[in-house]
């Protein structure tokens, strides 16, 4: 496995606050679906939930030293079929634009297909977000699908396109040279 400029690290209290913050940022829920602002009360309760689902996989992101700056997730893990969701999002303005978001995804990757034993991935992307395609391909996402029209932003419909991979992408992929 090659090593990564990100930590997967367990959320703690410290993360969650810090990931309310980011949950009523305009600029994240541009790309993450969220539409309705949360309360600090309401954030804490929902990670106390996320945290009993054992069919979820959630994680701060941070730098080697110790910067929390993002998050990813495994949601819908099917342990039968080995196989989850990904999500996966930069909250602090400061960290976008310099390749960690393709860090984020290769450092998942790692845990959901060397740890878990996944056999496939797959996301969601809005197709507007064209950094966040380029990172999935990266990765060893394959386009496998669109659904058209499928999200309402800032006044008008968006596609969304949607991608897989499967664990021999992966292992393939130009995250891995």
């Amino acid at each position: 496995m090659k090593e990564r400029k990100v930590v997967l690290s367990a959320l703690d209290a410290e993360h969650v606050q810090r990931t309310c913050r980011w949950v009523n940022d305009p600029e994240v829920t541009r790309f993450t679906g969220t539409i309705y602002p949360v309360g600090a009360s309401e954030n804490e309760a929902y990670w106390r939930e996320v945290r009993k689902d054992r069919n979820r996989a959630v994680f701060g992101v941070e730098t080697r030293d110790g910067t929390h700056f993002g998050n990813v997730e495994l949601r819908n893990i099917d342990w039968v079929s080995r196989n989850a969701e990904t999500v996966v999002y930069i909250g602090d303005p400061q960290y976008r634009g310099k390749g960690l978001g393709n860090e984020m995804l290769a450092a998942l990757f790692d845990f959901a297909f060397l740890r878990l034993n996944l056999h496939r991935l797959h996301s969601r992307v809005f197709a507007y977000n064209r950094a966040a395609a380029k990172m999935a391909e990266w990765a060893g996402f394959r386009q496998e699908g669109v659904m058209r029209e499928q999200l309402f932003r800032d006044g008008e419909y968006h596609d969304v396109i949607i991608f897989g991979a499967l664990k021999s992408d992966y292992e393939n992929a130009p995250c891995n040279k």
